[in-house]
């Protein structure tokens, strides 16, 4: 596991797409589910409300997501994603596919699919043991 987070950094130095990590990763879930609190955008990447009121920021400086009060609480804002964030989404996704496709290009249909199960299986543990609380 360790080679392969290192192997991951690397690849993430490498191969810069124009977008920062934590901005695509909060274009994802703004795509899958639009218009939501600060707060629970951060839940869904482990980071704090200050991190990601700060990624929410750069973001809406360049025209990505807009942030505007929440009705409930005006105190948190909520992030919608524009059209130029799902533009930028799409292209970076693109460019990020055809970089993995490299890796397995010698796998078989099944073992993709196999791994890709897997992967999800393992991200949605890791996801459930870093929102556990803490003893």
């Amino acid at each position: 596991m360790a080679f392969l987070v290192r192997r991951l950094e690397a690849a993430r130095r490498r191969y810069h797409f124009g977008l920062e990590r934590a901005h695509y990763l909060l274009l994802i879930l703004l795509e899958r589910c639009d218009c939501q609190p600060i707060g629970v955008l951060a839940q869904q990447v482990n980071l704090d409300s200050s991190t990601v009121t700060r990624q929410v920021a750069a973001m809406a400086e360049n025209g990505l997501v807009e942030k505007t009060d929440n009705p409930q609480d005006r105190r948190a804002g909520v992030v919608t994603i524009t059209e130029a964030g799902r533009a930028k989404s799409a292209k970076v996704r693109a460019e990020r596919i055809e970089q993995v496709a490299r890796c397995f290009k010698d796998w078989s249909e099944q073992e993709r699919r196999e791994f890709a199960r897997l992967t999800a299986k393992f991200n949605d543990a890791m996801r459930d043991m870093l929102n556990e609380p803490q003893s």
